[in-house]
């Protein structure tokens, strides 16, 4: 039997849209994220190779621990938006770990499908959790829903 001990044990999926397309940008915050779940994980971080253009971001992937069978990130690049879209299991990542505070000090904007019905809806595999990962970021995008 395998038991895991998780940051956010029964919560399944952060999904976040970065309004970024630098490559270097790109690169750095999902190494942030591959560090902060293996960490969290006790093994070595997947080392996310140099994007030679931003849509080769949606050939990247790394284990993070999610619900219903969905054990590796995903991303996709939105070209309309000139955004990237993280989606990845929030078990082992955490609001003040590596990832978060990556997107913070590279001062990159950021929605996350908790406060943005447009980002789950398109984006979401499994449920989110109802943790509002960069809530007192100024960087944060918030869709009005009125």
């Amino acid at each position: 039997m395998f038991v895991q001990i998780s940051l956010n044990p029964n919560c399944s999926e952060a999904v976040f849209r970065f309004y970024t397309v630098d490559p270097e940008q790109v690169r750095r915050i999902l190494q942030a994220f591959a560090n902060e779940v293996a960490q969290a994980t006790g093994t070595r971080p997947e080392v996310i190779p140099q994007l030679e253009r931003i849509e080769h971001v949606e050939s990247i992937h790394f284990s993070a621990c999610a619900g219903l069978g969905e054990p590796v990130t995903e991303c996709h690049f939105e070209r309309d938006k000139n955004a990237w879209v993280l989606c990845i299991g929030n078990n082992d990542i955490s609001p003040h770990g590596e990832g978060c505070t990556t997107v913070r000090d590279l001062g990159i904007p950021v929605e996350e499908a908790e406060t943005s019905p447009s980002v789950a809806n398109r984006w979401a595999r499994d449920c989110t959790c109802g943790i509002e990962w960069f809530a007192d970021y100024p960087g944060r995008i918030v869709e009005d829903t009125r």
